[in-house]
């Protein structure tokens, strides 16, 4: 069995509330959601969101929305995770990790990398989130096993090992990397409002192919190179950068 835990929370310093905010018809979370779903290397999907007040929206989301939801730990993101595995009946042999700030997501990346990392008999696994040449920031898929997670849960202990889950498996199971589209190289992820802007933007432009995936978004920044002005000052995985600057052992 796979399941998707999908992180989320309105606590946003940069963006708040981005997560339900809405972005051409439908909110973030919403977009997310429906582009994932298809995915038929996936068996379940849970959010999992805090236990702070502010996320009583996203579970009242989920709850109308008919989506399966796990709150925890603010900051103990790996926590969380391992919470959210755990809720379901059934005990999944992997575990998918996505980030709910990528609206344009889509579930023919998800099966890439899922596939990729049941042929490639490496632990973990992912297109992206390995500096420089594995980045496609806004399709991150993160793919491990249920081992792994519980070896990380147990034994993590600095703070960037537990507020972003996979350092630590990343530093300590065999690891592969592939990219969904070699000629991705796009700041896309939502963290600020001309992030919002940017995707805003190419929902508008992709109106007429709603089942994109990576390969029209590289064709149309190829084709509008303006478009990239959006959000220029962006800067990918600056959250991981903060947390590495001011790491510490919490655990």
């Amino acid at each position: 069995m796979t399941v998707a835990i999908l992180q989320a929370r309105m606590g946003s310093t940069r963006l708040p509330g981005k997560v339900l905010t809405e972005v051409h018809g439908n909110t973030i979370l919403g977009h997310l959601i429906e582009r994932l779903t298809p995915a038929k290397s996936v068996d379940d999907f849970v959010i999992a969101t805090t236990s702070n007040e502010e996320d009583d929206a996203i579970e009242a989301w989920c709850n109308e929305n008919g989506v399966n939801v796990f709150r925890g730990s603010d900051w103990d993101v790996l926590e969380r995770f391992w919470g959210a595995v755990n809720m379901l009946e059934e005990t999944p042999d992997t575990i998918v990790r996505i980030c709910c700030d990528n609206p344009l997501h889509s579930h023919k990346v998800l099966d890439f990398v899922v596939n990729a990392h049941a042929e490639s008999g490496k632990v973990y696994f992912s297109n992206s989130n390995q500096e420089p040449d594995y980045l496609e920031d806004g399709f991150d898929v993160e793919v491990f096993t249920y081992e792994a997670l519980k070896e990380a849960n147990e034994k993590a202990k600095l703070m960037s090992e537990r507020e972003h889950v996979c350092p630590y498996i990343k530093k300590h199971f065999s690891c592969g990397w592939k990219k969904a589209d070699n000629d991705y190289m796009f700041k896309l992820s939502v963290d600020t409002p001309a992030d919002l802007n940017m995707v805003k933007r190419i929902f508008e432009e992709l109106e007429t192919t709603p089942d994109f995936s990576i390969q029209e978004v590289t064709k149309l920044l190829r084709e509008k190179p303006e478009i990239l002005e959006i959000n220029k000052e962006s800067k990918i995985n600056s959250g991981f950068a903060k947390s590495i600057n001011e790491d510490r052992i919490v655990k």
